[in-house]
């Protein structure tokens, strides 16, 4: 968390400054900003491609429950919970079903 904010204000601030503020090693940081994503977060960037696909295939109207499903048929094996989460990270949402401009309020008769 602390060297993703130094990725954030790198142009702000002088890193040997945030690491002394933050009490990390320089070398750690480095070390951090060099190292490639995990395996995990390479399987997620590739679900993430699907998610996107298919939610557009939808015409956006699929949510996390029915993309889920579809990932499913497709032998994607993934929780719904994981679909869920990749979606809300990423701003990925489903629109919602518009009413007919009927109000619910009874009328007094």
């Amino acid at each position: 968390m602390k060297y993703m904010f130094m990725a954030a204000h790198e142009g702000e601030y002088a890193v040997k400054r945030m690491c002394k503020v933050l009490r990390v090693q320089r070398s750690g940081y480095y070390a951090w900003r060099k190292r490639k994503p995990s395996t995990r977060e390479q399987a997620n960037q590739v679900l993430l491609g699907l998610i996107a696909a298919e939610h557009a295939k939808s015409r956006k109207t699929y949510g996390s429950p029915r993309l889920h499903a579809v990932l499913k048929r497709q032998g994607i094996r993934c929780g719904h919970n994981r679909v869920a989460r990749l979606m809300r990270l990423h701003g990925i949402v489903a629109r919602r079903k518009r009413r007919n401009g009927k109000s619910n309020a009874c009328s007094a008769s």
